[in-house]
């Protein structure tokens, strides 16, 4: 058996406390990347890293300073949706 994925929100918060040494407690879905002073650098390593980690395409064009943390998870959270579905539909196939 596989380890479990961990939820995206998760992953997004454990990322940047590791990577930027940022205190995980104030990680929270309402804040921006812009309140983190995480440049757009940043901000697009990221969008790869997630989109690597959960092996999806993730749009790192959809990054913006104004973007919470929570609008991040919900982006990763629609594009594992859509590969689902798109797995589930090729088995069906099958």
């Amino acid at each position: 058996m596989g380890e479990p994925v961990q939820r995206p929100f998760d992953f997004i918060r454990d990322y940047l406390a590791t990577t930027y040494d940022l205190n995980p407690g104030e990680l929270t879905g309402g804040r921006s990347f812009d309140s983190l002073e995480l440049d757009s650098i940043a901000q697009v390593e990221m969008f790869v890293t997630i989109s690597d980690h959960y092996r999806i395409q993730l749009d790192d064009s959809l990054a913006s300073g104004n973007t919470t943390l929570q609008e991040t998870a919900d982006l990763v959270q629609q594009a594992l949706d859509a590969t689902g579905d798109r797995q589930q539909d090729a088995s069906a196939l099958g």
